[in-house]
């Protein structure tokens, strides 16, 4: 006929001493109708929470990363600087005793950072 695909289930049955055969069909579109009704808002709520998750791993990569710079880094890199500059003094001057300290600005967010972790 005319009713366009079918899914068809067939079971058969044994009872009373008869084989029966059981035969289910539905239509495809009863099938379909749903899934084609809620495929697209199901993908866009999918895209939405993979990009959330995505938004909220990049901002807790920088945030992490910066504190990394902050705490680790650039104090590394500042006592290195130091020392250098210290060496270079000394073998330009031949004094052994002399110390070289790299001052921050004063209100800077490092400075803050330095005086905070020299408190610990």
């Amino acid at each position: 006929g005319d009713e366009g695909v079918q899914f068809i289930k067939v079971t058969s049955l044994t009872q009373f001493g008869v084989d029966w055969i059981g035969v289910i069909s539905i239509p495809w579109q009863s099938v379909m109708k749903e899934l084609n009704d809620t495929k697209f808002r199901t993908l866009l709520l999918g895209m939405l929470i993979v990009g959330g998750i995505k938004a909220f791993l990049e901002t807790f990569r920088t945030y992490v990363q910066t504190k990394m710079i902050k705490r680790a880094v650039i104090p590394g890199m500042r006592q290195t600087l130091e020392d250098e500059l210290s060496n270079q003094l000394r073998a330009l001057t031949g004094c052994r005793s002399s110390r070289i300290s790299l001052a921050l600005p004063f209100g800077s967010d490092m400075q803050e950072d330095s005086a905070a972790h020299r408190e610990l």
